[in-house]
């Protein structure tokens, strides 16, 4: 994979998964390799970062930042209203939950003339153009986007037997967290999103019960679009990440075939991250904080959980919990650390 990536074709690295599992935290660091750059949540820039003029992870709003200004310019002459409603539209057509299994098909070579055949080309033009235009203006091969949502992947990922080709590659990285501390940090307080500049609004709260329900099911399409849509794919938990950051993506990275020039991973240390401001959209609201980042496990949900939201969320995701090595109950004498929490994107 190493060898066929380039400005011109360049590699994908699509962080795919539930929110609030680490996602933007990853995707900076990623980012910060040399040749690398990351661009937040791409999946929101037609359907909230253009529309609403959201900030830029830069601090200057989208429409006002130079970086996506060169790539608008680059990608479609321009962003237009035109052009973004029309890639949100190819989103409902092609990319939710429910055509994950009409996806699936279509990668197993089901169905090549169809409608939606067609339409996920037109997806993977449009998102290749902005992939392509993003890694001439970073000087990059690889792009990282942190959408998350497994049936966007797939959609961007899969190769269509008889499609023009989508002018970059693509693999998948399923980025997991204890599914209790998922669910706490969604089941929190709402919390006021920086990225809305002048216009706050809150990032979404859902309860533990539905937390669950969608946690497992994206754990489920995730496992089929490895197993049955042949997109590389690759597992990081984000407890090994912010325990011992730099082999995690160390060993991530090489699990991807990609290139690491010498000193790429100069910016991971042991315990801390050091990152710069980048040009990355949407996500959590740590995307604004630069510098030394200290890290360690956020597991509140231990100590403050309630005991039935944490009684639910074990036996929805039990198998889960097994499978990825995760206790089904806190051990005796553990004690939470909560004093320097890592971000959850």
């Amino acid at each position: 994979m190493g060898d066929t990536v380039s400005v011109s074709c360049p590699h994908v690295v699509y962080l795919g998964g539930f929110g609030r599992s680490g996602s933007t935290l990853l995707e900076r660091i990623l980012g910060a390799v040399p040749g690398w750059v990351n661009v937040g949540e791409l999946v929101d820039l037609p359907r909230s970062v253009y529309p609403h003029r959201e900030l830029c992870g830069c601090g200057e709003r989208f429409t006002d930042c130079p970086f996506w200004s060169r790539v608008g310019q680059d990608a479609f002459g321009g962003w237009s209203d035109e052009t973004l409603a029309r890639l949100a539209g190819l989103r409902l057509d092609v990319a939710r939950q429910r055509q994950v299994p009409q996806l699936l098909r279509l990668a197993r070579g089901g169905a090549p003339g169809s409608e939606l055949a067609r339409r996920v080309a037109a997806y993977q033009e449009g998102y290749g153009r902005i992939y392509r235009a993003v890694a001439r203006a970073a000087g990059a091969t690889v792009v990282v986007d942190a959408s998350k949502g497994p049936a966007h992947g797939l959609a961007l990922g899969l190769s269509l037997p008889h499609g023009p080709g989508k002018g970059y590659t693509l693999g998948m990285v399923n980025l997991v967290r204890d599914p209790r501390g998922v669910a706490y940090s969604w089941s929190r307080r709402q919390v006021e999103r920086p990225q809305s500049g002048t216009d706050p609004r809150p990032m979404w709260s859902i309860s533990a019960s539905r937390s669950a329900a969608q946690w497992a099911a994206l754990q489920t399409e995730m496992a089929l679009i490895g197993s049955v849509a042949g997109v590389p794919t690759r597992r990081l938990r984000y407890e090994d990440l912010v325990a011992r950051p730099r082999r995690a993506v160390l060993e991530l990275v090489h699990g991807l075939g990609l290139p690491l020039p010498d000193g790429g991973l100069d910016h991971v240390g042991e315990h801390a991250v050091t990152l710069a401001a980048s040009h990355g959209l949407s996500g959590n609201p740590s995307r604004f904080r630069h510098g030394r980042i200290e890290l360690s496990a956020d597991v509140e949900w231990q100590r403050a959980m309630p005991a039935r939201d944490r009684r639910v969320v074990t036996t929805a995701t039990l198998p889960w919990l097994m499978a990825y090595g995760y206790p089904p109950a806190r051990p005796r004498g553990t004690e939470p650390h909560t004093s320097s929490r890592a971000e959850r994107g």
